[in-house]
């Protein structure tokens, strides 16, 4: 993930950016396995009512 932002915009100046760059991808690519709107994930997660996948029970 961090080596795509690599080549988008030159480099990741600090290890806390690259830090951040990785939560939001894995929110995101998480957002998506479980069918979610990106767009409407990000939206929520700015108002403040993050989207959380629901546990599912093993049997």
């Amino acid at each position: 993930m961090v080596k795509i932002r690599q080549k988008v915009s030159g480099s990741l100046r600090t290890l806390d950016g690259a830090q951040q760059f990785a939560l939001i991808r894995s929110y995101l690519a998480t957002a998506t396995a479980h069918g979610r709107n990106i767009m409407d994930a990000l939206t929520e997660l700015a108002t403040g009512r993050p989207w959380l996948p629901t546990a599912q029970a093993t049997t």
